[in-house]
């Protein structure tokens, strides 16, 4: 094998691995969207039952993340990518069949469950297939999948509701996820058979099974980037509404999405060739301003620059900081490494909103965002006081292209 096939990223089970992402977050995120709608109508669910319809989604993929590193390679790679699928499609299907809502929210978890086991199996594998020099370059396009699902899902759910029944909403659903699991079909998976040591304390639960201490301290950046980003996907709709700005979350959103793809294709290889201090300070310094900027919005420009550095901070800190996870521990512990960085993410997706949504009552969405900027400015400091200055040789030593 020359060093060029040894230096290949684009292969086929790249590609395989972004089509399984991609399916998989537009479900995600497709039912996210509709799910809240579809309690309320079906079942008379109150505004806050509504929401639970939608976010139990996540209750299941945040527990399952506590486990699923430890027993993925266990239970094999493949087969659970096979297995997680199946019940991920099933539960598309089985939706419309459901006449309760505390059943409908059991299957919520069931199938949340499924997505936390296939997002942290498949990153796991892509790992495997990414060249170890492009790392970061790699999974910033592999995590462009993630982006193109949240752009995909919710235009595409509430393009098929308002035309046709609710039923096809779910059907579309089931075919993305039926995709998903038709690409890993033929995928060639490295598998990591535990050794005899690890096989004989399968059953002993440590702290260490289940959070690895060597990545904890840039998820714990992860996690209040995250709040960051929770804060606009749930706020910002009522926030500009209320500023007579309505339109305005729609384009916000659309310019995030866009500004996000944009970054990732090119702040994966800054990181590969210039080290992690090239991207993450200036990403979450990026996002802080947009908070900032959003706390005083009052025109549809500033929405729009807002819009464009908030994108630059996610699409450039999220994918390098879990690169930079991945790099700080062992080999044999990718799937727990990768499931702590998802954990963080969930984590600061749903603690965000209920940590700080009092700052609403105290002093109005303006106090809201700009405690979003601070929590953003202290994940700089966190970031530069337990990784950062270690690695300022990654950022000034040359780097080599193998």
């Amino acid at each position: 094998m020359t060093a060029t096939t040894k230096n290949a990223l684009f292969t086929r089970d790249y590609f395989l691995a972004f089509t399984v992402l991609l399916g998989a977050y537009i479900v995600f995120v497709a039912l996210m969207t509709f799910m809240a709608l579809y309690a309320a109508d079906r079942f008379q669910a109150n505004d806050t039952a509504a929401g639970f319809a939608a976010s139990s989604f996540v209750v299941g993929a945040g527990l399952v993340r506590l486990v699923i590193g430890k027993y993925l390679d266990f239970i094999g790679r493949k087969r659970t990518l096979i297995i997680s699928l199946i019940v991920f499609t099933v539960s598309s299907l089985i939706y419309p069949l459901v006449d309760h809502y505390s059943l409908m929210i059991v299957l919520r978890i069931i199938q949340g469950t499924a997505f936390g086991i296939i997002s942290t199996a498949i990153t796991s594998v892509v790992i495997d297939v990414i060249p170890t020099s492009r790392r970061s370059e790699g999974l910033g396009y592999y995590s462009l999948a993630a982006t193109l699902g949240m752009a995909i899902g919710p235009f595409a759910a509430v393009q098929i509701s308002e035309v046709a029944s609710d039923v096809w909403v779910f059907n579309f659903t089931a075919l993305c996820a039926a995709i998903s699991l038709l690409a890993v079909l033929p995928m060639r998976i490295q598998e990591h058979p535990p050794s005899p040591e690890d096989h004989a304390q399968r059953w002993r639960i440590r702290g260490s099974d289940l959070i690895d201490s060597k990545v904890l301290p840039v998820a714990i950046v992860a996690f209040l980037s995250a709040i960051g980003y929770a804060l606009v996907t749930t706020y910002l709709p009522p926030f500009l509404v209320g500023r007579g700005m309505t339109n305005a979350a729609s384009l916000f959103f659309i310019i995030f999405a866009l500004t996000m793809l944009g970054v990732r294709l090119f702040a994966g290889r800054i990181h590969d060739r210039r080290g992690e201090n090239a991207v993450i300070p200036i990403a979450l310094l990026a996002f802080a301003l947009s908070l900032a900027l959003l706390a005083v919005t009052d025109s549809l420009w500033q929405v729009i620059v807002a819009a464009i550095l908030g994108g630059i901070g996610q699409g450039g800190a999220v994918p390098s900081l879990q690169a930079v996870g991945i790099s700080r521990t062992t080999h044999e512990r990718v799937p727990i490494a990768t499931s702590t960085h998802y954990l963080a993410l969930d984590a600061g997706i749903a603690v965000g909103p209920v940590a700080l949504g009092f700052m609403i009552g105290l002093s109005g969405y303006a106090g809201l965002y700009l405690a979003g900027a601070a929590v953003l400015l202290v994940s700089i400091v966190v970031y530069w006081l337990t990784h950062g200055r270690q690695a300022v040789r990654s950022v000034t030593a040359p780097q080599h292209e193998s």
